[in-house]
């Protein structure tokens, strides 16, 4: 079993998500089913985590970038075996450049 970690950046990309949806699309109920969904989603990696494809970008693929649908959303995550573990990078919406945003994470970051 492997133990999920999600990033600040994760959780915040989360909760805007929730908040947008709730009080700007007045929608309390889609916003209570993001987050469900969410939980049931990430919490699931922890018995089958490479279920999931590598991204189709080869940068972030040579990084090790998987990617697990959330509803609109998608959540971007590294498995690490040699820990058991996930680390969820960022949630971001399906539209929105996350090649972009997650190759200049990396690059930041590493």
């Amino acid at each position: 079993m492997y133990k999920i970690n999600i990033t600040k950046a994760a959780e915040n990309d989360l909760q805007n998500a929730a908040f947008y949806i709730a009080n700007n699309l007045k929608n309390k109920m889609a916003a209570d089913r993001l987050l469900d969904s969410a939980e049931k989603e990430l919490t699931s990696l922890c018995d089958t985590p490479e279920r999931n494809p590598l991204v189709r970008d080869s940068f972030l693929a040579s990084n090790g970038v998987r990617i697990q649908k959330i509803k609109n959303y998608l959540a971007f995550y590294v498995v690490r075996n040699e820990n058991h573990s996930v680390t969820v990078l960022r949630i971001l919406h399906s539209r929105r450049d996350w090649i972009t945003i997650l190759t200049n994470e990396i690059v930041e970051n590493y």
